[in-house]
């Protein structure tokens, strides 16, 4: 489907140019071909969740707006929203080291 595509569409209307030819090669023998080194299905997934991201920072940032009720929440209900964040991460990080410490015990 991707090397449809590419051969179709993009090949096809690209003008001729020795570097545009060049660069059409690179992404042809390297993300696109089927012995490419970086295969189609490990960068072209089709999904129906917009919201998803391969980027750890991204998905954060996204996750922590969404903690808002506004573009600019007071600094307290920020500071609050931080220490939240960061008591969350302390328990992660520490269960990986001992992961009954922070077990909940009934």
């Amino acid at each position: 489907m991707v090397f449809d595509y590419f051969e179709v569409f993009l090949i096809s209307s690209k003008p001729s140019d020795h570097r545009l030819t060049q660069f059409s090669n690179y992404l042809l023998n390297n993300y696109i071909s089927n012995d490419a080194s970086f295969l189609p299905n490990i960068w072209a997934a089709a999904t129906a969740d917009l919201n998803r991201t391969t980027n750890a920072c991204e998905s954060f940032h996204s996750h922590f707006n969404k903690s808002f009720n506004s573009n600019h929440p007071h600094i307290f209900i920020f500071l609050e929203k931080l220490r939240e964040i960061q008591l969350e991460n302390y328990i992660k990080i520490n269960s990986i080291n001992d992961p009954n410490k922070f077990r909940n015990l009934k």
